[in-house]
């Protein structure tokens, strides 16, 4: 990865690192520290490049759930799962995947952390209110309010 991600990056040099993360992840194991920004992103882009957005979509809603329980984050109206940033993210993700045929599934899946996984605050550029502790946001899709010029997703 790049020296520009924070220190708390996964390391997914080889399939093998993707696939430890993975399981890891959805044996809800991963320990909580390493639940980051770019865990999140790496996991997304691993299920939009094997099953596309929609499904996807489903699989972070269901698995980032379970996963919170199973390290005692609570999913309500104030923590946990977010839906809005979910789908916000899922988007992002689907996007670059269609833009950018990467050489490989681990290619695509290094590249969306390498372009998003410092980027934890990118749903700032489109919304003009704070997303993050909007609770309806939390609970349902919220669209943005704002569409840069940058074209992230449509």
């Amino acid at each position: 990865m790049t020296s520009s991600l924070p220190p708390s990056t996964p390391v997914i040099d080889t399939q093998d690192d993707l696939h430890t993360l993975m399981q890891a992840f959805e044996a809800g194991s991963l320990p909580k520290a390493a639940w980051t920004h770019a865990a999140h992103v790496a996991v997304g882009a691993n299920y939009v490049a094997l099953h596309g957005e929609p499904l996807a979509l489903e699989m972070m809603r269901q698995r980032v759930c379970a996963y919170n329980e199973a390290v005692g984050t609570v999913n309500s109206a104030t923590s946990g799962y977010h839906e809005t940033l979910t789908r916000f993210w899922i988007a992002v993700l689907a996007r670059l995947h269609y833009e950018e045929k990467a050489a490989s599934h681990l290619a695509f899946v290094q590249h969306a952390v390498t372009l998003y996984g410092g980027r934890r605050d990118l749903h700032r550029q489109f919304y003009h209110f704070d997303v993050v502790k909007h609770s309806e946001a939390r609970q349902a899709w919220v669209a943005p309010d704002h569409w840069p010029s940058c074209g992230i997703i449509s």
